[in-house]
């Protein structure tokens, strides 16, 4: 795990008082809830982003990084 990553998981799981694991697994559902989801609308962004099928966490989050420094 990236350490910026795992500290500002560590930062998330202090302030809602839980463990990292249980952020992680909130993360995760987060993305598979959002993945299922059948409106056009939202599948047509899922369908844009270069993933083969549902993307795992990480690979959902270096996504997100790899996008946000192409926007600054």
């Amino acid at each position: 795990m990236d350490r910026e990553a795992d500290r500002i998981i560590a930062l998330i799981a202090a302030q809602e008082h839980v463990s990292k694991e249980e952020v992680l697994k909130e993360m995760q559902a987060a993305i598979d809830a959002g993945y299922a989801n059948t409106d056009p609308a939202v599948r047509a962004q899922w369908e844009a982003m270069p993933f083969h099928g549902k993307p795992s966490l990480w690979e959902f989050i270096a996504y997100l990084a790899e996008r946000g420094s192409e926007m600054h």
